[in-house]
This record gives C-alpha cells, structure tokens and sequence, in this order.
C-alpha cells in the first residue's frame, strides 16, 4: 500500500466565481490507475468529487482528463507512472474546454463540430436495392481499421493548441472522422466532405503532433496529412489560403531544394491581392531588413520574385529532394 496525494482541481460552475484545489490523501496501491483512485476517494473521503467514467477499459473514453499535465485516460493510467517524488498525482479537467464541474467538461463544442461531418455513411443507392450487405474488400478496410478505432474520448481536441488559440477549428477527431467516410468507397458524399471539413479550417493545423498522444493510436495528424491531400488531388477550394501555400510550398521546394520565402507569401496571399498584399507589408519591411527581400522585389510585387524563383540556382543534390517528393507522391 501506498499513500497518494491526489491534487484536484474543484469547481461547481453553479456555485463558485473561481476555481480552487483540495488535496485528498489515499492509501491504495500505487499501481492503481487514476481512476480507480479518484473512485476511492469518491466512496471514501469527500463523495462530492465529479468526474466521468463508465467501463474503466478503455474503450467507452469518458474518464479523459489531465494528468500531471497531460491528457489521457485516467482508467489507462497507473498512478506510479504519474506521480511526482511527494507522492503527488495532480488531475484537472481537459483544457480546451469549458469546466462544468471538477473534471466534467461541457463537451457541447467538440460534439457540435462532429455532427458537422454527418458521421455516417451516406451511400449512392439504397439499403433494398441489395440483396446483401455492401462488401468492401481487406484492402479497402485496411484504411479504415485506425480510424475505426476512434472512441472520441477527445484527448486529441483537448491537446491541440489550434483550438485553444481559435476554437473554429475542427479539431483533430473531427477531421480524423472525416477520413473515414471520405475514404470509404460505399459512400458517395466525398466530395462535400472535403468541402465541410475545409471550411472548418482544415488547414488551420499546424502539424505539431499533440495528438499523438491519442490512447487508441489513431493517430488523427496523419488523417489530417490525407485529408489535405485529398483535397488537393480532388481540386476542392484549390483557391483558399491554405492549399495555395501548400502547392506553393512543395513547387518551391521540388524545383530547387530550398524554400523560396518570398514566392510562397506571394502563392499564398495571390500576386493580385492588393488587400492581402498590403496586410502583409510590416512582414515584407521585416524581410528587407533581414537581407531576405530586396526593396526592388518589394516594390514591384509579384514580378520579381517569380524571376527570382526562376533564376534561384537549384541545390547542388536536389534531384534526391525532387525524388522524395515523386516517392511520396507529393502533388504540385
């Protein structure tokens, strides 16, 4: 037996302005998980502490929440992997999200953007013109299988700092979830699941890999990588901020080994957007000064750096650069 402090955060959004910490000491053995100890000291020390949980196996994802300062399944998480030198387990409810009370979150945000996808299969015909259930082949399924594996515990949303910073944001489980009917070859709605997901900021993410972290590896950031590129190879809102500077990104790249910063801000913003253009002036002035933009380029706007871009010299190994992108089957 051990005795663990566990440092919990507190608040009743119906009866307290600010939130607060209670310490609750318990004698269990420390291989314990999380859960188990946030039960304990439920039935025997202060019966008002909330939390969600329902199969303490890891499959239902309702007992996320941060520990020690990352995010997870309490009910997969042994308190001696966690604990700090004092004996000290430190639990709050997940970031990213409003606290309703003590580790219950309102979850309304992420479950809203879900249901935006429409997560089930929307097929081209009809259940009764088959005799049968519609087959798909191993192969087919193979890409799938992770996804699948989803239990929308969302871990992933609550690590993501896009969605801290700008909570239109679909969020990695959204997105993931979006694959799956996009990728399924029983459903005939990709096109305008493409569509949804990009006008839910798809390309606001910034390939961190928070959500890594995910219990069930789903892994949702390479989801998002095939999501992009299936826009991409599908031409849906090609014109958007964000696949323009993903084509502009790789062109550069692929023609001379070496990022071309002035050819990409002008790909992403458009040679012909004067608004965009002058938006971005204070970060040109800052290039100049860097010796990265000359006042020439800058004066003349797009013709310039597209005759740089043309008259970069490539690196001098940049045929091995040109071949990773035809190995990944990059599209520019």
């Amino acid at each position: 037996m051990a005795q663990i402090k566990l440092d919990i955060f507190r608040f009743d959004e119906a009866t307290d302005t600010v939130p607060h910490r209670d310490i609750v000491e318990v004698d269990i053995p420390e291989t314990t998980t999380v859960l188990d100890a946030l039960e304990y000291a439920k039935a025997e020390v202060d019966g008002s502490i909330s939390f969600r949980r329902s199969c303490r196996s890891a499959i239902c994802g309702s007992c996320s929440m941060n520990i020690n300062g990352v995010t997870g399944l309490a009910c997969k998480t042994p308190c001696n992997t966690v604990m700090d030198d004092e004996g000290v387990v430190k639990v709050d409810p997940m970031p990213n999200f409003q606290p309703m009370k003590d580790m219950v979150v309102h979850m309304d945000p992420f479950w809203d953007k879900y249901a935006r996808l429409k997560p089930y299969l929307q097929a081209k015909d009809k259940d009764s013109d088959h005799a049968t259930e519609r087959r798909v082949s191993p192969e087919d399924m193979k890409k799938l299988v992770d996804v699948a594996n989803c239990i929308m515990c969302a871990t992933c949303y609550a690590l993501c700092p896009v969605v801290s910073v700008d909570p239109a944001f679909a969020g990695p489980a959204a997105i993931a979830y979006a694959y799956r009917f996009i990728e399924d070859v029983r459903d005939a709605k990709r096109t305008e699941r493409i569509a949804q997901i990009s006008e839910d900021y798809l390309w606001l993410c910034a390939h961190c890999y928070a959500c890594s972290y995910c219990p069930k590896h789903v892994d949702p950031n390479d989801r998002i990588i095939d999501v992009k590129r299936a826009a991409i190879n599908d031409k849906v809102m090609l014109d958007e901020r964000g696949p323009r500077h993903a084509l502009v990104v790789a062109k550069t790249i692929k023609q001379t080994g070496m990022l071309a910063e002035t050819e990409v801000i002008l790909g992403t913003v458009g040679r012909f957007n004067v608004r965009g253009l002058l938006k971005v002036t204070p970060l040109a002035l800052r290039m100049v000064a860097r010796g990265k933009l000359t006042p020439v380029e800058m004066a003349v706007g797009g013709t310039a750096p597209m005759l740089g871009l043309a008259s970069m010299k490539p690196i001098p190994k940049v045929n091995e650069v040109r071949t990773i992108f035809e190995s990944l089957e990059v599209p520019v």
